[in-house]
């Protein structure tokens, strides 16, 4: 938006204009002037000059009149949320109790889930006998989705054992350096822990010095299907240690959930997201662009090209 700091002398420029062009009063008529301008063939090079200084005393008027150009723009504070995702990629996360399987069904909601989550840096960390960051924290959540969308139990070289407490270390180590004031681990597993050199507990232990809430959610039905001579009987699911899973939960005031069916596991995600909400606050900024002085330089280049023609190239003829 242009505006000017004093308008009002905007008013000279019309005024400027009249005395500039208009016709000289009382003017002493020469004999024989006829004869000089028939050599002149209608030119009117000597104007070039009044012309000249007319427009340098127009562009120091606008100069005078202080024209700005403000642009509004706003600046986003987003005060965004660390999150690291802690997947369990065991083989046993290719059970069928979800559709096609708790690993597909997991990647999907996951995805679905980073998609609500904007504002936030998130990292991916698999484990199932070891543990490793497939990627960083980052806010290019395409790659993380892409990444997400191509990972399979064979990411992890001894996928027939599951190290929570290593899954929880390497999110940890994600998320230790962060300068963001929440942080969040979300685990996510089938089954109990088997493997590793850390203790789960220890790590949540550590989750809990440094800040970091961690959510857990167990995967898997309640009750698994076996088939029979006599039809399909159904004992409970014991693979997974919702004990452990609870306890991680509440040492780093996190909450557990077990996802035992599609739609809990979707309502889970959802809760996730209500409860963990970042904070975006904007404020707007006004750029102010001052063009008084590329007015004065070409007032100034003006008034020296009139001067010259006007007083040393072309003659002015009355």
């Amino acid at each position: 938006m242009y505006n000017f700091k004093m308008p009002y002398i905007l008013v000279l420029i019309p005024i400027v204009t009249y005395l500039f062009f208009r016709k000289p009063q009382g003017a002493i008529k020469v004999p024989g002037i006829q004869i000089i301008k028939k050599y002149s063939k209608g030119s009117k090079k000597h104007l070039l000059g009044r012309i000249f200084m007319y427009l340098s005393t127009v562009f120091m008027i606008l100069a005078l009149a202080r024209p700005q150009l403000t642009t509004e723009g706003k600046v986003v504070k987003k005060d965004g949320i660390d999150i690291a995702i802690a997947l369990d990629l065991s083989k046993s996360m290719e059970a069928r109790d979800f559709n096609p399987n708790r690993l597909e069904k997991s990647k999907e909601l996951l995805k679905e889930f980073i998609d609500k989550r904007p504002n936030d840096r998130l990292s991916l960390v698999v484990f199932g006998g070891e543990a490793y960051t497939k990627v960083p924290l980052t806010f290019d959540h395409s790659v993380l989705k892409n990444m997400i969308s191509n990972i399979t139990t064979d990411d992890i070289t001894s996928n027939n054992r599951t190290a929570i407490g290593m899954g929880l270390g390497v999110a940890l180590n994600r998320l230790k350096d962060s300068d963001s004031k929440s942080k969040v681990i979300i685990l996510m597993t089938d089954g109990e822990n088997n493997s590793g050199e850390m203790s789960p507990v220890g790590a949540a232990e550590v989750a809990k010095e440094l800040g970091i809430k961690v959510y857990t959610i167990g995967i898997g039905a309640k009750e698994i299907a076996i088939p029979g001579f006599f039809g399909t009987s159904y004992i409970e699911n014991k693979e997974l240690d919702e004990n452990l899973l609870n306890l991680i939960a509440e040492k780093t005031n996190g909450k557990y959930f077990r996802a035992s069916d599609s739609k809990e596991f979707q309502n889970i995600f959802n809760e996730i997201n209500n409860l963990e909400k970042s904070k975006i606050d904007s404020r707007s900024i006004y750029d102010i662009t001052e063009y008084f002085e590329e007015l004065l330089k070409i007032a100034l280049v003006l008034f020296l090209l009139g001067v010259f023609f006007e007083y040393f190239k072309y003659i002015r003829i009355p």
